[in-house]
């Protein structure tokens, strides 16, 4: 096929319009294709993301999606999940939580605080880690309690966690 191709190339030693006719049926292919693909998102309602931005307008983020889970991997698993004892120490416990998990959770953190002095997250988080409630839902309780980000909640929980490892060594 090659050879025959060759030949008949040398043969003739004017080009034809072969190549810019299949030039055109590609760009028409291309059109086509492109303009059936606009009908399709919009006929199923969704148009294409750059749709009705002002291109004179930039935003630059201030804030950044934050998800910091390195940490909560070390309190569940599948031999039980880890406990911080009141001396401090962190052990592994398999023994159901000792407060059930309620999804309209009120802590009144049983008079430990004067009724002039409002709790701070620190002892919110202290003393929530000491009756072995889920990181989960500390960090949800912190969040919803002193209108914080997750990160801030996250933070101030690792920071607990290390003052009292320190305080134990």
């Amino acid at each position: 096929m090659l050879t025959t191709t060759l030949l008949a190339a040398a043969e003739e030693p004017q080009r034809g319009w072969g190549g810019p006719i299949a030039l055109g049926i590609v760009v028409v292919v291309w059109i086509a294709g492109a303009t059936l693909h606009d009908w399709w998102m919009r006929t199923r309602g969704l148009p294409s993301p750059t749709e009705g931005d002002d291109p004179d307008i930039s935003v630059n983020a201030q804030v950044s999606a934050v998800s910091d889970t390195d940490d909560t991997g070390r309190d569940t698993g599948w031999w039980g999940r880890l406990i911080t004892l009141p001396d401090g120490r962190r052990v592994r416990s398999i023994a159901p939580a000792a407060v059930p998990v309620d999804e309209e959770e009120d802590l009144d953190l049983d008079g430990a605080q004067d009724e002039e002095e409002p709790a701070t997250i620190e002892d919110v988080i202290g003393t929530m880690l000491d009756r072995g409630h889920p990181y989960a839902t500390v960090v949800r309780h912190v969040m919803d309690e002193f209108e914080v980000s997750e990160a801030t909640a996250k933070r101030r929980i690792r920071d607990v966690r290390a003052e009292r490892i320190a305080a134990a060594s």
